[in-house]
């Protein structure tokens, strides 16, 4: 069996955001042998949400700013709300910023969910799932100059936990749950590999190392794990006989000292479950 895809969420939002703190998480990342490093995408997002995600630094751009950073990881969104931009503006951004990475970019999409953030930027929540639907077919069909870097293009992964986010995943062939409980991530894995056999599945999860296992919540109160590193160890591996490929780890990344536990989950946590 293949080792576990391991990516990293980058600290591209929240009070601690520092263009130099981004900077450093993304090289430690790279440094300690992670696969990817992803930025969290919001634009404008109304009051009742500006607590996480009213400090924000644009996902894109910050993609930009990270690929002249680092020069192994591949870097990506997770996830990017491809309904409240022009889908053929998006296109362009992401060909241009393969192109500049050398072919280093993936990246999650998904129709989103905060309603607010869709009026303010006055988009179309309404057909937001249609709307990306037809985007992922133009992302099949067009033709980009400068072209992407990749024949067909970066991996396209869907993010989200519906019965709509499966159909597309059948279609890009990976599928992006966020902080779901190994039983239901096997439920739905189990459904989306008889659609296609050959899907990935990549979770986003908080992950909190401590001292004693916890129960865990991330920062919106979803299902996170928390403990120390062979504890985590072993969560993670309960989530690979669940059907997972991979992970995108939160490592509470606006608490001081990210860096160091970028390096011991590398050191500590990733030999027992790679080997």
């Amino acid at each position: 069996m293949a080792a576990p895809h391991l990516g990293l969420i980058l600290p591209n939002y929240g009070d601690a955001l520092e263009a130099e703190r981004l900077a450093s998480v993304a090289v430690a990342a790279e440094e300690s042998g992670f696969d990817s490093g992803w930025v969290t995408d919001h634009v404008i997002v109304p009051p009742e949400h500006a607590p996480i995600y009213g400090r924000i630094a644009e996902a894109l751009v910050s993609l930009g700013f990270l690929a002249g950073l680092t020069h192994k990881l591949q870097i990506g969104v997770s996830a990017l709300v491809v309904p409240q931009r022009n889908p053929l503006v998006v296109l362009k951004q992401l060909a241009t910023l393969d192109f500049l990475s050398g072919g280093r970019l993936v990246t999650a999409v998904t129709p989103g969910w905060m309603e607010g953030e869709f009026r303010l930027l006055r988009a179309d929540f309404d057909h937001r799932g249609r709307i990306l639907n037809e985007w992922l077919e133009l992302a099949r069909s067009s033709r980009m100059d400068p072209p992407f870097v990749r024949p067909g293009g970066p991996e396209l992964w869907v993010a989200g936990v519906s019965r709509a986010t499966l159909r597309r995943a059948a279609k890009t062939g990976v599928w992006h749950p966020v902080a779901l409980p190994p039983d239901e991530l096997r439920t739905m894995a189990e459904e989306l590999r008889a659609q296609r056999s050959d899907s990935r599945v990549i979770l986003r999860i908080g992950v909190y190392l401590q001292d004693k296992p916890g129960p865990g919540t991330d920062e919106r109160g979803r299902h996170a794990i928390a403990g120390p590193p062979d504890w985590i160890a072993e969560r993670l591996s309960e989530y690979i006989d669940a059907g997972c490929d991979g992970f995108v780890v939160n490592l509470d990344h606006e608490a001081p000292d990210l860096e160091d536990r970028v390096q011991r989950f590398a050191a500590d946590v990733r030999p027992l479950i790679v080997g």
